[in-house]
């Protein structure tokens, strides 16, 4: 059954995003293991992180739209506060246990030293223009990209005219599209040094996937705007449709993927996300909010966090007890990610969450309906 205006409008709960979380994470997982490559879509796991990306423009804006409507503000206070309590336990609690057992137990290694002068490069989220090569932080990247992200859009959405924040959004889009198609790599060498432009993920994936969920939450905003793209992306059988053509691009032999083929690759996951929430019957979604599903997509923020060091510990054991790395290694990494991430958020990072319901309103502004009890899983982040 196709999604309606006014219902969209009143839902608390995403079906199936938690999901498409859970794909997110295992495709990161996957990619950073050995595995077998039987088809060009198993070398492109990192894709996963750019469908966090559009996930997260799209969950963060749509509650601060919804925000805007209800109070007519939006409370940048309460919304750092939030995003501080979801992200920041955790990601700093990984940091400092990593700078104390390596300057504990590895002094004067040249590891240690790599932490050491990066870590505020790491501290300051700027990882991914500036990276410093510490062991298993590389995919810090695109946690620095998401909290650029988390900083300046909430001013934009909370100050700007709508005429501005539009502006700006076409440019950013526009800007991104340069760096994607190669455009702009001359200055950005001349800028950050030679060879830079091809070095960087964020210029592989760029801020286009975020801006996209971005763009998608505001279109469903807007009733007008919400039928035109529940007729394009909302009809029957749209998230197999939009699935299947997903799994085609991905399977297109290419040894880069950048210009018209990532451009492609960002509009067909926001196309498939669209149609997930427009199609919360469909049976994608019921498949996706499998219970083990949902908890894997609950706790995919810890997984990304976590999941290099996991990997380690799977090779460590591999090479001593003689398994074969292409068939258990995966495997392996997965499992302990996911009992590590979910120890991290049951016993560590949910007392954090739970100081979240304390900003959650304005000061000032009227009570409202309680808030459902799934928003972690909902508008967090890898999880949003």
């Amino acid at each position: 059954m196709k999604q309606d205006f006014h219902a969209f409008q009143q839902q608390k709960y995403f079906a199936g995003l938690d999901g498409l979380r859970a794909i997110a994470i295992i495709g990161v997982v996957w990619h950073h293991s050995v595995r077998p490559d039987f088809l060009p879509m198993f070398t492109r796991g990192f894709a996963g992180v750019d469908l966090f990306f559009v996930l997260s423009g799209f969950l963060i804006t749509t509650l601060l739209i919804r925000e805007k409507s209800k109070h007519g503000r939006i409370s940048l206070r309460n919304f750092w506060a939030r995003r501080f309590l979801r992200l920041m336990p955790a990601y700093y609690g990984l940091l400092f246990a990593m700078l104390a057992a390596y300057v504990i137990f590895k002094p004067g290694d040249p590891d240690t030293a790599r932490l050491v002068e990066g870590f505020p490069i790491y501290a300051l989220y700027l990882s991914n223009w500036i990276q410093p090569e510490a062991n298993n932080l590389g995919i810090t990247w695109s946690l620095a990209t998401e909290e650029q992200f988390y900083l300046i859009w909430p001013l934009i959405e909370a100050l700007a005219a709508p005429v501005l924040a539009g502006g700006f959004w076409i440019a950013a889009l526009i800007v991104n599209q340069l760096i994607n198609f190669g455009v702009l790599d001359p200055a950005i060498d001349s800028v950050f040094g030679p060879g830079v432009s091809q070095r960087r993920e964020i210029l592989d994936a760029t801020f286009t996937p975020i801006l996209l969920g971005v763009g998608l939450a505001h279109l469903l905003a807007r009733e007008r705007w919400f039928r035109l793209t529940a007729q394009i992306t909302g009809f029957r059988y749209a998230p197999f449709v939009f699935a299947g053509l997903l799994l085609v691009l991905m399977n297109i032999p290419a040894s880069d993927i950048s210009g018209v083929f990532r451009l492609t690759m960002h509009i067909l996951m926001t196309a498939w996300i669209a149609s997930i929430v427009l199609q919360p019957g469909s049976a994608i979604t019921a498949t996706l909010e499998w219970r083990p599903i949902v908890f894997i997509g609950a706790v995919s923020y810890g997984m990304y966090l976590y999941h290099m060091w996991c990997v380690h510990i799977a090779r460590v054991i591999i090479e001593k007890t003689g398994l074969a790395p292409l068939w258990f290694e995966f495997p392996l990494a997965l499992a302990g990610t996911v009992v590590v991430a979910g120890l991290s958020f049951y016993f560590y990072e949910k007392p954090f969450l739970s100081l979240r319901s304390k900003f959650r309103k304005p000061k000032g502004s009227p009570k409202g309906p309680t808030e459902t009890k799934r928003p972690a899983a909902t508008f967090a982040k890898p999880g949003a």
